[in-house]
């Protein structure tokens, strides 16, 4: 780690360069008054000074604003820098105008990869205190249970705990710290983090005797500062950090009078985050509206069938219910979801649950159609060479996976995902899939004697059979897939829908490859 990185003012050789339009917001206002930095309020530095009974002897809190840029990345053969929107001050605070012009921290990071083996970045922070020397000093900060951030990005940021130069010669040079990921937020979005949520990059292998486990816990005790920081491929992405609070002092109250219901707030406390994998049936970071349905299924397709694969949801309003679902983000034209998956890397939000007047359990649902027929009416469809549907996903509570059928005589066959606050990757073979109880029907005879216990259970092998091949043939009929979030009470559940895969099996029957484990 180059200590120049945490002199604010020790690196104003940079160009200075005006933003493109658009790097400027409103001013948001919080409701909590004991954040560390609310730029709408005119803070211009990180207020760690709040916490400054708990820092060591002989050491003053700092909290001025730094960027790491050229000081960074040139070291490994970058040629990266950050343009700002207006002309910097002088001092500690240099930061200082573009605060005022931002209401926040914004401006573009301008990647430029030059001979680096790895992708550029840039990033900006502040240092938690220094000592006598001016040299940053490490804190133990484990009383703010976590942070929060508010921002908006053009790509995936990374949040990262800064252990200073003695610990980075450990730790990669500095590379290897412990941090949690940002997703892309076009619209500013809220993250709260625990301290047991940041973790060392998954290319990390070794680490330092002590290290291996909690590390963010660990880091929290001696920590020198926090980084936002963006890395990706040359290019240039804006950004605007707008607030930083602590854990402690809870989830800050955004008003935004653009923002649709809470869309100007998420709460990624807890393990709810997607990681943006890939599937063969749906890929959300690379095509976000779609699933490819079409996929190993149109070799058995009506040949008046064109691929669907559009994400759709629903409430419970037909039925009397007052459900509905909080997006992270406002929706697109004609109630599309892309917005939400750009930001979430797939489909997330908060299924709000509420009865109402309804006589069933409150419930939302998501799908996507298989086919259309030329006029745009839904077509019944054989997937079965899917041999399964993988999700990876997480739900607080589980997830009941529907097949809509074109013949629903004896209901939908389903079958559920587990709640998992983690994100999980499950696969649902055609033979996970059930038809409801109710729709099972019973031995209606009496029982005198052992001929008629014979009956009964020969009904029952006749029935599970029967049962059996009506789920196999709904494969072969599905108009759509529908996941449904349902539960009795009125209550609010964090769901998030991810990359979705296909299972392929051999000529002897056999798994080709095992998603669960490999995917």
């Amino acid at each position: 780690m180059n200590k120049n990185l945490y002199m604010a003012c020790g690196i104003m050789a940079l160009a200075l360069t005006a933003c493109s339009d658009g790097t400027s917001t409103d001013p948001n206002t919080y409701a909590d008054a004991y954040s560390l930095w609310n730029p709408g309020a005119g803070d211009y530095h990180v207020n760690t000074a709040l916490y400054a009974a708990s820092l060591p002897t002989n050491v003053q809190a700092d909290g001025h604003w730094f960027w790491e840029a050229r000081g960074a990345d040139e070291n490994e053969g970058g040629q990266s820098s950050i343009i700002w929107p207006v002309e910097l001050g002088s001092g500690a605070d240099s930061l200082s105008t573009v605060i005022d012009s931002c209401q926040g921290i914004c401006g573009i990071a301008d990647l430029k990869k030059g001979a680096m083996t790895m992708q550029p970045f840039a990033a900006v922070g502040f240092v938690m205190a220094r000592d006598e020397a001016g040299m940053p000093a490490p804190v133990d900060v484990s009383d703010w249970n976590g942070v929060c951030i508010s921002y908006t990005s053009d790509v995936a940021a990374s949040l990262v705990l800064d252990l200073g130069d003695s610990l980075g010669a450990l730790f990669d040079d500095g590379f290897g710290f412990p941090a949690v990921a940002l997703p892309k937020a076009l619209n500013q979005v809220t993250k709260c983090f625990n301290w047991s949520q940041f973790k060392f990059p998954s290319w990390k292998k070794e680490f330092p005797d002590g290290w291996t486990r909690e590390a963010g816990v660990k880091s929290a005790k001696q920590l020198i500062g926090l980084m936002f920081r963006i890395q990706n491929e040359s290019g240039q992405y804006k950004f605007n950090i707008k607030y930083f609070g602590t854990k402690a002092d809870g989830v800050p109250e955004v008003e935004n009078p653009e923002s649709v219901a809470d869309a100007g707030v998420v709460d990624s406390s807890g393990e709810l985050v997607l990681y943006g994998y890939d599937g063969v049936l749906w890929t959300p970071t690379k095509n976000p509206d779609r699933v490819k349905t079409s996929f190993y299924a149109e070799n058995v397709w009506p040949e008046n069938a064109v691929e669907d694969g559009r994400w759709y949801w629903s409430a419970d309003e037909n039925v009397g219910g007052m459900s509905s679902v909080k997006w992270p983000v406002a929706l697109g034209a004609e109630n599309s979801l892309t917005p939400v998956v750009e930001l979430c890397k797939g489909v997330c939000g908060v299924a709000s649950l509420k009865k109402g007047s309804s006589q069933t359990d409150p419930y939302v649902s998501l799908g996507f159609g298989i086919a259309k027929d030329a006029s745009g009416e839904p077509l019944p469809v054989d997937i079965s060479n899917w041999n399964a549907v993988c999700f990876e996903y997480y739900s607080e509570i589980p997830i009941r996976v529907e097949l809509v059928v074109s013949d629903t005589s004896d209901g939908l066959p389903w079958a559920e995902l587990p709640s998992s606050r983690m994100t999980v990757k499950r696969c649902l073979d055609w033979g996970h899939f059930k038809l409801p109880k109710d729709r099972i029907a019973s031995y209606e005879g009496e029982i005198n004697d052992m001929s008629d216990v014979t009956k009964m259970m020969v009904h029952g092998s006749y029935e599970a059979s029967r049962i059996e091949e009506k789920v196999e043939n709904a494969a072969k009929q599905t108009i759509s897939v529908r996941l449904k979030i349902q539960d009795e009470g009125d209550d609010d559940y964090r769901f998030g829908i991810g990359a979705i895969n296909m299972m392929f099996i051999d000529e002897n029957g056999a798994f080709i490859r095992d998603w669960q484990s490999e995917w």
